[in-house]
């Protein structure tokens, strides 16, 4: 069986894909991204069957451009809240989602 990797461009995309394969745990990482203001990305991620499903989000002064999710800064550093990742996502699908932060994994 083959495996996909799907690179979603928008949130709705993402969303529409979420919602069709009826996932119930969403993963999320916070990255460093360069070009962002402040320099960080939010790369959100879940699977259906054998393919993963991918969307990546960037900094935009104090949230994310296409989430909105707030960006936090604490001893000078931005951050991103699982929190504030499992409230937007509860707000968009209208149900409470299991949200696993897996930022640590993307340095190793």
């Amino acid at each position: 069986m083959d495996m996909t990797l799907h690179r979603l461009r928008s949130w709705e995309e993402f969303k529409q894909a979420l919602v069709r394969c009826h996932a119930d745990c969403v993963f999320f990482a916070v990255e460093d991204y360069p070009l962002g203001n402040p320099p960080i990305s939010l790369r959100l991620l879940f699977t259906c069957g054998r393919d993963t499903y991918v969307f990546s989000d960037f900094a935009r002064g104090d949230h994310m451009a296409q989430t909105g999710i707030p960006i936090r800064a604490g001893r000078g550093l931005p951050y991103v809240l699982k929190e504030d990742v499992e409230a937007f996502l509860k707000r968009e699908l209208g149900r409470p989602i299991q949200v696993v932060d897996f930022t640590m994994t993307t340095f190793l």
